[in-house]
């Protein structure tokens, strides 16, 4: 890992800006290294007014597609929700399904099955849905690569809106309109995960039906579903600035204090004591896997009866069965990446990219690997699944790599493609995988050599400046992509004791640190690869934490450290 700094802030400006505040020097050097330089800035920042979210008619396609939704209402017909079966995907069909039925819309929702349908929108679904009576067809999460879908779709004359965040194709498919981010307007730089694009969809259609006077109640069923947005959001690792950090500070709130049974029923079931204020770390290890899991492993129907269930007694059901399917997901992953590890080592080294495939891999438990993989040796990564003679992938990145503008050179190889930056998703006949590894390889030498993984350290601190500091930076959360939580440098500490944890075998270290009048305990994760280069005296970096689960811990966690300088 190598260690960066930002850029030194004048002394006279922090001491100013805290004098301001009434806050420590520290906590505004912070801001000052993230460009907060004024008290409106940080207020804005720290505030995250709803009232500054933009204008969801804005969006490309929002217009047209909000006549579509009001002429379905008026005239009786079926709206068919079709989303993604990650949690992203089950948000936002939730989202849409809650709110478009508390507008007296008639709905019916669908989620693919990842064993048997794969990814995205199919023909076959298309036409089930015409079947059952649909007269409007949307898509989220989803749609913006299902070309062959939405030209079955124009075939049976059912008119389709097509929702996603997910890159634009060189073609787009021939829907009758297209609500995406990346087709501009100004909202390319608003990075929404697909169940706020779902989110904003549904505010224009109150906000139009308020206009014409169809909908006159003056507490709309519209921002309880933040909850739903955060959850879909974080989980997505969607960059947590701009509007989605609005949403998510916001939804984080109502998640943290819903009593709906669908939510109350989840919580419960992490274990997540009611009524403290939730933190994206909460969802990301807590709630978000639970919903994955049914996706990850078959049917996510589960997960989405949850979201949408008004039944105390059904959710507490759904929740449990949820926990089940999640505990047996962790055990197949686990045997997956043992599997992955062992085939990584016949790999070359020399390769700027890796490419695993092999018999019947999971399908839902690719991705997952994949990033485990790509985290270990810090390369873009694909893992396949071989199922005759097709072979389904999944793709995670690393820092610094733009996955799909790689895959997108492989694109002649692929069945279908689709995906972001970060993850992809992609299909294709086995006799092309070695071709495809080896366009892969090249198209990623197209791009700038990804080296060791690199941190950005925020500040320098001494153990009695790290519980003041927390309670200030929680104002802060919600942190995450493009917002990371603040990294701080310990200088020159004593190792007073380093011995792996009972639990986890030699994976995981427990430190305990001095620096001469106190002792921290810190959990090195992940970090007993690196128990030789321990040395006498150290120097560690702390990243912001609220870690809930060992009151024991400070609230910061051990992120890596190195031999002290000064005791070499």
């Amino acid at each position: 890992m190598i260690w960066n700094f930002r850029k030194p802030q004048e002394r006279e400006e922090v001491r100013q800006l805290a004098r301001s505040l009434g806050k420590p020097m520290k906590y505004a050097q912070f801001l000052l290294g993230r460009g907060l330089n004024n008290l409106d800035a940080i207020e804005d920042f720290t505030k995250s007014n709803l009232k500054t979210l933009p204008l969801p008619e804005t969006m490309p396609g929002m217009i047209k597609a909000v006549k579509l939704f009001l002429d379905a209402r008026q005239t009786g017909k079926l709206v068919a929700i079709s989303g993604d079966y990650d949690v992203d995907g089950l948000t936002a069909t939730a989202v849409l399904t809650r709110i478009l039925n508390s507008l007296d819309f008639k709905v019916t929702s669908h989620i693919p099955n990842r064993l048997e349908d794969g990814y995205g929108l199919s023909s076959q679904a298309v036409e089930e849905l015409h079947q059952k009576g649909a007269g409007l067809l949307v898509t989220v999460d989803c749609g913006v690569s299902d070309f062959e879908a939405i030209l079955t779709a124009n075939r049976l004359g059912l008119p389709v809106v097509i929702t996603d965040h997910h890159e634009i194709p060189p073609i787009l498919p021939p829907a009758d309109a297209i609500i995406n981010p990346h087709l501009g307007g100004g909202w390319e730089s608003y990075p929404l995960a697909g169940v706020g694009v779902a989110f904003m969809l549904a505010w224009a259609i109150l906000r139009a039906l308020q206009l014409k006077g169809l909908y006159p109640q003056l507490d709309p069923p519209l921002v309880d579903n933040l909850a739903l947005v955060a959850l879909g959001t974080i989980a997505d690792m969607s960059p947590m600035i701009g509007t989605n950090r609005t949403m998510v500070r916001h939804g984080l709130k109502f998640l943290s204090r819903s009593t709906s049974p669908s939510l109350a029923a989840l919580k419960a079931a992490a274990k997540l004591d009611e009524g403290r204020l939730l933190s994206t770390r909460d969802v990301g290890f807590q709630l978000a896997p639970k919903i994955n899991a049914a996706g990850r492993m078959g049917s996510a129907s589960p997960a989405l009866e949850l979201l949408t269930t008004d039944d105390f007694d059904r959710a507490k059901v759904l929740a449990n069965r949820l926990e089940e399917i999640n505990r047996n997901r962790f055990e197949r992953q686990l045997k997956l990446v043992e599997t992955a590890m062992e085939l990584l080592e016949d790999s070359d080294p020399q390769s700027r990219t890796v490419v695993l495939a092999g018999e019947n891999w999971p399908r839902g438990l690719l991705g997952l690997v994949a990033s485990r993989v790509a985290e270990e040796v810090h390369k873009p990564t694909v893992l396949f699944t071989i199922e005759g003679d097709i072979v389904v992938g999944s793709g995670r990145s690393v820092k610094g790599f733009n996955l799909y503008s790689a895959l997108d050179d492989t694109r002649h190889l692929c069945l279908s493609l689709g995906g972001h930056s970060e993850a992809a998703g992609l299909k294709l006949k086995y006799e092309n995988l070695e071709l495809f590894k080896e366009a892969f390889e090249i198209s990623a030498t197209k791009q700038p050599q990804v080296s060791e993984e690199e941190v950005l350290v925020d500040l320098t601190l001494c153990f009695n400046e790290l519980n003041v500091l927390h309670r200030y930076f929680q104002e802060l959360e919600p942190f995450g992509q493009g917002n990371p939580a603040p990294i701080a440098l310990i200088k020159n500490l004593r190792v007073t004791d380093a011995f792996p944890t009972r639990s986890s075998g030699d994976k995981h270290i427990l430190f305990r640190f001095s620096d001469g009048t106190q002792t921290q305990s810190f959990m090195g994760y992940n970090m007993g690869k690196k128990i030789d280069s321990l040395a006498p005296y150290l120097d560690i970096l702390l990243t912001f934490d609220n870690n809930r689960f060992n009151p024991k811990l400070p609230g910061w966690k051990l992120l890596d450290f190195k031999p002290s300088a000064s005791n070499l």
